[in-house]
């Protein structure tokens, strides 16, 4: 009998579950929503960490064990002038939902591939280059930013999430890319639309080519 490789950490304890509506928040990234002022909202404070669950559709909840959702931490709670209360969000690490209460709350185990980033030193250094590339041809008020942003990462998962976050706009892609736990499949899924993308703009700006 061989032994399977661990890519989970152990159980923690039980937390809150927010549900984020047609939106999908990755590890190392950040999302801001606004919600109603609610019995769950007056739960809320800047530093908690909860477990965030992209929906869609309602059958979205009958898949809560299937699918992965995000540890995160609030970094800022504040109210609108409408009387809303705006949330931001920022992803620390996927996490696979073990057991569910009344919807609520959760119990949870943590993915750890923190020793992949020797193992794909090439696959981030391709995908850094190609990110910048595309930021480059984008040229957008921001590019610098960027550029200089991703050059600081070398850790293959954090890149994957990162131009995932900022650069693929389908929520069907963005959420597999969440579900995908494996580092090397969801690296090659990113380069592949890294690749797409570069030439569908430099078409557009030299159509001849």
């Amino acid at each position: 009998m061989f032994n399977k490789k661990k890519t989970l950490t152990e159980k923690r304890r039980e937390i809150r579950l927010f549900y984020l509506k047609k939106k999908v928040l990755f590890p190392h990234c950040t999302v801001t929503v606004t919600m109603r002022k609610s019995r769950l909202s007056s739960s809320l404070d800047k530093g908690n960490k909860i477990l965030v669950y992209p929906t869609k559709y309602f059958f979205d909840f009958l898949f809560i064990k299937r699918r992965i959702s995000t540890l995160a931490e609030i970094s800022l709670i504040e109210e609108t002038e409408d009387k809303k209360i705006r949330l931001q969000l920022k992803g620390l690490s996927r996490a696979k939902i073990t057991k569910a209460r009344k919807f609520h709350y959760a119990e949870y185990t943590l993915y750890d591939q923190s020793d992949e980033t020797n193992k794909n030193a090439r696959i981030a250094k391709e995908l850094r280059t190609k990110a910048q590339e595309l930021i480059f041809i984008i040229n957008v008020n921001e590019s610098d930013k960027l550029i200089e942003l991703i050059s600081y990462l070398v850790d293959v998962s954090q890149i994957t999430d990162f131009v995932g976050n900022y650069f693929v706009l389908d929520y069907n892609l963005r959420l597999e890319l969440l579900n995908e736990t494996d580092v090397s499949k969801r690296s090659s899924r990113v380069l592949a639309k890294l690749q797409e993308l570069i030439e569908k703009i430099s078409s557009k700006k030299d159509p001849d080519k």
